[in-house]
């Protein structure tokens, strides 16, 4: 689905080089010029699940799910997320189910809406049992650099060490997590904010400087007046007035203003479980 989402393009917006640029200039170029964004190491510092000295009562903020609309090519693209308030913790989790897999999400924040621990369960089809198509990976922005624990289809897990400190922005599958960056930039119309980010959507993760803008607001004919973001100079998001995301340009719409059957979910390895795997 990101490639798909990221074909509608901004007229206007600044571009920026898009992902399988860095990935084929790190091959043309080889190690002699650029190094791994990350290392496997044999151990790693303690990283447990974060929490609160006073947890105190949880409190849902937002809870979403959009779907592909009638224009957009991936017509089976359903996208469920939920903002909620634990302790002195904010917790982005979603899920994102298409024809090509499934993807669970989970993010900490601290209370600057800055990444303390992220999760990630991506599920693809196959016919092999689901623990075989799974691929668990856990980061930690605690230390000095970006960790990584993964639980690949085989196992056992893996520890990886980033060669850059912790970014404060997380971009992951789907679009709801964008809400998380959006809250906390407060852009005006016309700004843009310059950040490191980590980019948890491909295979192997990139950190690197991204750029978020907001463009005049749109009259959208279903969702009415929205907010218009773009990170990477493209990829134009839609937002509603808290800046939790409502859709985006190449066609996903609240799922209240879609009336086509909703498709099944993905079959995962049981339910989410962000606390105990990997």
């Amino acid at each position: 689905m990101v490639g798909t989402l990221g074909r509608s393009l901004w007229q206007g917006a600044v571009r920026e080089p898009p992902a399988f640029f860095f990935l084929l200039l790190g091959v043309s170029l080889g190690s002699a010029c650029l190094s791994p964004p990350r290392e496997r190491v044999e151990a790693l510092p303690e990283s447990p699940y974060p929490t609160c000295p006073e947890q105190g009562a949880s409190r849902i903020l937002y809870d979403r799910e959009l779907r592909a609309g009638p224009v957009m090519r991936e017509s089976s693209v359903v996208e469920t997320f939920r903002i909620e308030e634990r302790g002195c913790h904010t917790v982005f989790s979603g899920s994102l189910d298409w024809s090509l897999g499934a993807t669970d999400v989970e993010v900490v924040f601290d209370s600057e809406l800055r990444p303390v621990r992220a999760w990630k369960r991506g599920t693809s089809p196959g016919p092999l049992e689901a623990r075989r198509r799974t691929d668990i990976r856990a980061y930690d922005f605690r230390g000095e650099l970006l960790a990584m624990r993964r639980l690949g289809p085989s196992g056992p897990v893996e520890l990886w060490r980033f060669r850059q400190p912790p970014p404060p922005v997380v971009i992951g599958p789907g679009r709801g997590l964008l809400s998380m960056w959006l809250r906390r930039a407060r852009l005006e119309v016309g700004g843009r904010v310059r950040e490191s980010a980590v980019d948890i959507r491909e295979p192997i993760e990139v950190v690197r400087a991204v750029t978020l803008t907001r463009h005049e607001d749109r009259d959208d004919s279903e969702m009415g007046r929205v907010r218009v973001y773009t990170i990477y100079g493209r990829e134009p998001i839609f937002a509603d007035e808290h800046d939790v995301v409502v859709g985006d340009m190449a066609g996903l719409r609240p799922t209240s203003l879609v009336h086509s059957p909703r498709p099944p979910p993905v079959p995962r390895d049981g339910p989410s479980d962000p606390r105990g795997t990997p």
